[in-house]
């Protein structure tokens, strides 16, 4: 029951973050090109918010949601284990025939990098494994009793998540997707920190730009 209510507490925060932001980019006949920006920005805002509040109710604060800083270990296995991983997942995906995520844009080279390399990254490493995967977390574990078990589950069901909604890509970019949360979550969850995580997920974005 305890994990249910969780589950639910972390899809409520999912709906929080990019609900209103897609809502309003949609109000405002945002063009595509400007309205990827505008929904990263937002969402990013609402998430550090919605994080914020959280975090101020909790004995330590930001760092429990990640906003700590990682060793030098950490960083490099975060490099050494990513960088192969995203060039096998973008070379498959290159005989995948779907439109991938970046169809329909318009944009300079350096925005592409801007947004998606840079950008994305950080926005939704914080909403998935920053404020979700830490809510999942902390929610299901029994205080009393708590285990590494939750960690590696909200892990999973939060990839599982980021996997889904890159379903409208197409079903093996959400493959992709969720290979990339798993690593990712696993970076997270070890290293206690944000930044492997989000340079997990940079190489990933960045072999999706070169090999197509």
């Amino acid at each position: 029951m305890r994990m249910f209510r969780a589950i639910g507490l972390t899809l409520l925060f999912f709906v929080a973050v990019y609900a209103p932001a897609s809502a309003l980019a949609a109000i405002l006949h945002r063009e595509l090109d400007t309205a990827v920006p505008f929904v990263m920005l937002l969402t990013l805002v609402t998430a550090g918010a919605l994080l914020g509040f959280v975090a101020s109710r909790k004995p330590d604060g930001l760092a429990r949601y990640g906003i700590s800083a990682p060793t030098l270990r950490q960083l490099g296995a975060a490099i050494i284990v990513s960088a192969p991983v995203a060039i096998v997942t973008a070379l498959l995906l290159t005989h995948a025939h779907e439109r991938g995520p970046l169809a329909g844009l318009s944009l300079a080279p350096w925005l592409v990098v801007l947004y998606f390399v840079v950008g994305a990254p950080i926005q939704e490493e914080v909403i998935f494994r920053g404020l979700l995967q830490t809510t999942l977390a902390t929610s299901a574990a029994p205080p009393a009793a708590p285990s590494p078990k939750y960690g590696v589950a909200a892990s999973f069901l939060v990839a599982l998540l980021f996997g889904c909604i890159h379903l409208v890509v197409g079903r093996y970019t959400a493959v992709a997707a969720f290979v990339l949360g798993a690593i990712a979550g696993e970076f997270r969850r070890r290293s206690g920190s944000l930044v492997p995580a989000i340079i997990c997920h940079a190489f990933f974005n960045l072999g999706g730009i070169i090999w197509p």
